[in-house]
């Protein structure tokens, strides 16, 4: 009830007033879609069908526009204008009842009766296919003296869609969406292209100014912002929506919009959304215009900070000897690695919005320490909580460590080549030694964040890891010259690993503590 009564307000008193104040409130349109004009390509017939119907379900989805889909018509680009011209005519020629007729644009027919109603229309949509490429990768091997050929396809796909404001008889907008796709099968691998060119169609539209969508401020309790309209349009949660002022610019007498404010979207009901402060330069009153701000719903962050860990000493000689040791006889790399109890790191997180207040999070984490470098890949779900520019976010991830000296070059003692774990290691084809272990566990964090402006965001952030300790460590030894190139790969309780009193084995490495880190948010 309360929703129908303040929808009921904003008819009656904010409609009115944004006719003085040019206050714009969008509402649903006709959209004539035609189908995808493939021009000189051969294209396979269910790969156009199956780009006509994604392309109007992007249109569907959107859901602020009322899709008429005419895909049996397909009009090249060289007729374009010629369309455009005759939409022009006819408009103009519907005050003198000029009635309906067939219209034909190169090869095309259009029947009269739905010639008039796409020209009645607000917007019709004109596909084109600008290119279409295949090229194909022959793979040939043997199974039992018989040769096989396996192909693979690799389809390109380039579309330009014309948007006509029928109601000027103008090119309103072009866009233009590429992708590729690749299959054993052609046609799949076209499909895979359309699909991949046709992923980020939605956001282009939601780009163009005359798409947006645009409404003014039905009420403000506190930090809360309601308006027009809701799921009828579209509206989602964790969308966001600018506040436009009209101010002069200088003295000139020139009028420009300008962001004074940004609200983002907590509840949608059918008519109606909710909406929170996250800033204002001025204070958001009644009638203030709001414009969608279009974004991917997507976050790259890029930060630095210290982490705990226990890295024991290591500063040593690490030894290997063959299958029947012989006193003196080793290959070796020295470890140096001393012993940290906090490194920096450095890492880029991926953010996707899934709604509100959730998000999708992926960390990668570079662990800065020398010669045993980490690196961490963690996946998990974050909740955040606002107050103005002022948000807390919670998370809880798990992940996997990696750790790894690198390809270090072996050195000898006394021995041109070593038996190690059956296979023969040559000295004069350099051997390279690689030591490396793997971790998994869980991390929980809370971070502080502070909302620059609508694109950019700063981050502080407190988390804590509880991984499991590398205890068994592999070591990958390869030739990296001659014709073989002749490898093995042992694990930290070989006997090949020497342990004396210059040298020992690899030692227990754990990240479990506390980690904080700075971040510089940039939001798309």
């Amino acid at each position: 009830m309360k929703h129908g009564v303040l929808l009921i307000l904003f008819i009656f008193f904010i409609f009115p007033f944004t006719e003085t104040q040019a206050i714009e409130v969008s509402e649903k349109q006709d959209l004539a879609i035609f189908g995808l004009t493939r021009s000189v390509y051969d294209v396979p017939e269910d790969v156009l069908v199956f780009a006509d119907s994604s392309i109007k379900h992007v249109f569907v989805n959107l859901k602020r526009f009322d899709v008429l889909g005419y895909g049996q018509y397909r009009i090249e680009s060289e007729d374009i204008d010629d369309f455009v011209k005759r939409v022009r005519e006819i408009r103009s020629e519907k005050a003198k009842e000029a009635g309906t007729y067939d219209e034909k644009f190169g090869t095309v027919v259009i029947k009269g009766e739905d010639f008039d109603r796409i020209v009645n229309s607000f917007l019709v949509v004109l596909p084109t296919l600008a290119s279409y490429t295949i090229t194909v990768e022959r793979q040939e091997y043997i199974s039992e003296l018989t040769t096989y050929v396996r192909r693979k396809y690799e389809v390109g796909v380039v579309i330009d869609i014309t948007f006509v404001d029928v109601r000027e008889g103008t090119q309103r907008e072009s866009l233009r969406v590429a992708g590729s796709g690749s299959h054993a099968d052609v046609d799949r691998a076209g499909r895979k292209a359309v699909e991949n060119a046709i992923s980020g169609l939605s956001y282009q539209i939601r780009q163009v100014e005359a798409f947006k969508i645009k409404s003014g401020v039905v009420s403000v309790r506190g930090d809360i912002v309601t308006f027009v309209p809701g799921k009828n349009l579209g509206v989602k949660p964790g969308d966001e929506y600018e506040v436009m002022m009209r101010q002069e610019v200088g003295k000139t007498g020139r009028i420009v919009e300008m962001p004074t404010g940004l609200v983002k979207v907590k509840k949608v009901y059918p008519e109606l959304s909710e909406g929170r402060i996250v800033y204002q330069k001025e204070q958001i009153t009644e009638g203030d215009q709001l414009v969608e701000l279009a974004q991917f719903g997507a976050q790259v962050s890029f930060y630095a900070g210290m982490m705990k860990v226990d890295i024991p000493d290591m500063d040593y000689s690490f030894k290997l000897q063959g299958d029947t040791p012989v006193a003196g006889e080793y290959y070796y790399i020295e470890l140096n690695q001393k012993e940290r109890e906090y490194v920096p790191d450095v890492g880029i997180r991926l953010v996707k919005n899934l709604g509100y207040r959730f998000r999708g999070v992926f960390d990668a984490t570079a662990i800065l320490n020398f010669p045993l470098f980490g690196g961490l890949g963690e996946l998990g779900i974050g909740s955040t909580f606002y107050k103005r520019r002022l948000s807390i976010d919670l998370l809880a991830a798990g992940g996997i460590l990696y750790m790894t000296t690198f390809s270090k070059d072996l050195s000898q003692n006394n021995v041109s080549s070593l038996i190690i774990d059956g296979e023969e290691i040559d000295f004069q084809y350099d051997p390279a030694l690689n030591i490396y272990g793997i971790s998994v566990g869980v991390k929980g964090g809370m971070g502080f964040n502070f909302r620059l402006n609508q694109n950019s965001l700063l981050r502080l952030a407190f988390n804590y890891r509880l991984y499991t300790p590398i205890k068994n460590w592999r070591m990958r030894i390869q030739e990296t010259g001659g014709s073989d190139k002749d490898s093995v790969t042992i694990g930290s309780d070989s006997p090949n690993i020497v342990e004396d009193e210059e040298s020992e084995g690899m030692k227990r490495v754990s990240i479990s503590g506390y980690e904080i880190n700075f971040s510089y948010s940039l939001r798309f």
